[in-house]
């Protein structure tokens, strides 16, 4: 994979970590009504998800390096 691929990818990841941090920060504080929290809560999983496929995708494309070497 070239390097601005992996450059890219790890700059996302950055930022959706940031994303989850400030969604977990609105979970914890003082959330006023359920639909919000829902709703806040549902957005703090997709952004897992995408996280989560990031890094299978990264984990998958090192498995095929090491077999290329």
């Amino acid at each position: 994979m070239p390097d601005y691929f992996l450059s890219f990818i790890e700059r996302l990841r950055k930022e959706i970590k940031t994303r989850q941090e400030q969604l977990t920060q609105v979970i914890t504080g003082d959330v006023k009504e359920i639909t919000t929290y829902k709703y806040v809560l549902g957005q703090l999983h997709a952004w897992n998800k995408i996280d989560q496929e990031l890094t299978n995708l990264l984990k998958k494309q090192e498995l095929d390096d090491d077999d290329q070497n």
